[in-house]
């Protein structure tokens, strides 16, 4: 069952992708939760995070991601967390 009432203290950890998009971190900072996605540069084998504040409004966890608002859920049964631009993600 995905939730828009998720506790997003249980979604703290590493998250790696099912469809080998990017792996995702997320962590509290002071007063508010943060998503990294980490792009792999192939070649020289760097690590490259870019992170984003997660927001709430009415619809729900979302944050701002190449401009466009990417919606975040989170299945409690499985333990999997949906991020709308990249697709599911399982805990690592």
């Amino acid at each position: 069952m995905k939730t828009k009432n998720i506790n997003l203290d249980s979604l703290v950890g590493n998250w790696e992708s099912i469809n080998l998009n990017p792996t995702v971190i997320i962590y509290k900072n002071e007063d508010c939760y943060l998503l990294s996605v980490i792009h792999m540069n192939e070649t020289s084998k760097q690590a490259s995070p870019v992170t984003y504040e997660i927001q709430e409004d009415e619809d729900g966890f979302f944050v701002c991601y190449n401009l466009k608002r990417t919606a975040i859920s989170y299945d409690t049964k499985l333990d999997l967390l949906t991020i709308s631009a990249l697709g599911d993600y399982m805990r690592n």
